[in-house]
């Protein structure tokens, strides 16, 4: 299903920002708290923030690459999650793949 939303992000919890399988997904930390991103194929969630990205508080990563683009190492990259330190919120959009 296709997401346009703001998704909570609680402290130190793995948190998928993806709530279907997504070819692209558009995210900005909402909270001035920087946020990593990381990839997977299925949902399950990280277990590493290897390869991951670091959103910095306010960025917006765009829609513009695909999810296979921004994380070439992960086979079938599909679902997109979010890590925080302290509690944060991103704003989220995507279509279904």
């Amino acid at each position: 299903m296709a997401r346009n939303d703001n998704v909570a992000i609680p402290a130190l919890t793995w948190t998928q920002l993806t709530n279907a399988n997504t070819t692209a997904i558009r995210v900005q930390s909402v909270i001035l708290s920087e946020m990593t991103l990381q990839a997977t194929n299925g949902v399950t969630a990280p277990t590493t923030q290897v390869g991951a990205i670091v959103l910095a508080g306010g960025a917006v990563l765009a829609a513009d690459l695909t999810i296979a683009q921004l994380w070439p190492g992960v086979t079938g990259a599909n679902r997109v999650w979010a890590f925080a330190i302290a509690a944060s919120v991103a704003s989220v959009s995507h279509a279904d793949a």
